[in-house]
């Protein structure tokens, strides 16, 4: 006699044990030809690949020690750089540069802060803006080159000399690894006469480092545009002179006439160029830009280069107090400026921006040494 129902009798209870199933898994496996077993790899392969797209991005994150870096490691990096001034070490802003997308957002975020950008920030986050650009430099991609590009035209508009004298000379170095697609943006900066000439003067020098990576052609489309704003008489006159500097480093028969002219309307004293700079150039017919000089801003980093720092502060501080001690001058006479926000002149009489370089070059000191010695 029949017990129970035929759908109850239909069920094969081995397949109910987990050693059941996985017996007749293997046997259904073995009679597969090889293509069917690829598309069931496949077919499996999509189906994780959909249940993980489900799973919430913070879990993600959480579950792999290989995934993107939250935002507030970020953060938190940015704290250290603050409270660490200028003392910071190489390492770290390495590991800054290492948190690509993250880092960029937070770098963003401080480019739209215009609290960041006041006369009333603290001394490590004055320093942070030095930081951030560096970091910037260390970034590959569009992304990071749009960033870049904007926090040099937001470091003109606020006009902070200071920082532009730390970064000068720099800035093409800081663009290298970036795509060729920021050169739009570089020349819009360097063309901008709502700027002041001296970080325009920067945007040129990185425009055209950057087209002479494209060869020949690009450098020569680029110093023709360079040119223009050289002979363009209703531009800034130092701005002409700066761009006249730079031809002068790549000399071509075409721009010497130009650049004779420039030589031959500045004053003996403080000029850019001379006649005998020109027949100089000319005579030994190399390109030589001067960017090359200040191939890697991340020197700033090396552990001698703080302690120098250091040491000039602390030498600095210590005037200060000496001054202050002996009554020399009244408290409202001494320097407000914070010394570690400027860049170290040696002493000397105090030289000038628009005075000749010390150093011999023939340039002015804003566009050779300026910070840099």
């Amino acid at each position: 006699m029949r017990t129970g129902n035929a759908d109850t009798e239909a069920i094969d209870w081995r397949l109910t044990t987990w050693e059941g199933a996985r017996q007749e898994q293997l046997r259904r496996w073995s009679s597969l030809t090889l293509e069917e077993i690829v598309r069931a790899q496949e077919e499996m392969q999509d189906l994780a690949d959909r249940l993980s797209e489900a799973v919430p991005s913070t879990d993600r994150a959480s579950a792999s020690p290989d995934a993107e870096p939250s935002r507030s490691a970020a953060d938190e990096l940015l704290e250290r750089l603050i409270a660490e001034e200028d003392r910071v070490a190489r390492a770290l802003i390495d590991e800054c540069a290492g948190r690509g997308e993250a880092m960029l957002d937070r770098l963003e975020a401080l480019l739209r802060d215009e609290r960041f950008w006041g006369d009333d920030v603290t001394s490590g986050e004055w320093w942070l803006r030095l930081h951030a650009v560096m970091i910037l430099g260390l970034i590959p991609g569009e992304r990071a080159g749009r960033l870049l590009l904007a926090f040099m035209r937001r470091i003109g508009e606020v006009n902070d000399g200071n920082l532009q004298d730390w970064l000068a000379g720099y800035w093409p170095a800081l663009f290298r690894n970036k795509p060729d697609t920021v050169l739009p943006g570089l020349r819009a900066l360097s063309e901008d006469r709502n700027l002041d000439w001296y970080i325009r003067t920067f945007a040129l020098d990185s425009a055209i480092s950057v087209a002479g990576r494209s060869g020949e052609s690009g450098l020569a489309q680029a110093l023709a545009w360079s040119a223009g704003i050289a002979a363009d008489e209703s531009e800034d006159w130092d701005m002409r002179l700066c761009a006249g500097n730079t031809l002068l480093d790549f000399p071509r028969d075409a721009f010497r006439p130009l650049l004779e002219d420039l030589a031959g309307r500045q004053p003996a004293l403080g000029a850019h160029f001379r006649k005998e700079d020109i027949d100089k150039a000319y005579s030994a017919g190399v390109d030589k830009p001067d960017w090359t000089r200040f191939e890697d801003p991340w020197a700033f980093y090396a552990p001698s280069a703080i302690e120098l720092r250091q040491q000039r502060w602390r030498e600095a501080d210590a005037r200060r107090e000496s001054v202050r001690r002996a009554d020399a001058a009244p408290a409202d006479a001494l320097p407000d400026e914070d010394p570690h926000m400027l860049p170290y002149v040696r002493e000397t009489p105090r030289i000038g921006r628009n005075d000749p370089c010390p150093c011999g070059s023939g340039k002015k000191y804003k566009k050779c040494c300026l910070g840099r010695e």
